[in-house]
């Protein structure tokens, strides 16, 4: 009976150690999500600030060599 009590706590133990794993795994990765959409976010704003500047830059080109 010794024996038994023994293994239980010993698959208990394991059981514990893997969900522990898992969990960090998994918020491990939710980190990584997390940070990879934040530079997407971030590249995507500084890509649209730079086409407003490319055309603001365009029409003041423009508008500097179309008079006469």
């Amino acid at each position: 009976m010794k024996n038994l009590g023994k293994l239980a706590l010993s698959a208990l133990a394991v059981v514990i150690l893997v969900g522990l794993v898992v969990l960090a795994v998994r918020l491990i990765s939710g980190v990584i999500s997390l940070a990879s959409g934040a530079l997407n976010t971030v590249l995507g704003i500084v890509v649209i600030l730079a086409l407003v500047v490319i055309v603001v830059w365009m029409f003041s080109y423009a508008k500097k060599h179309s008079k006469k």
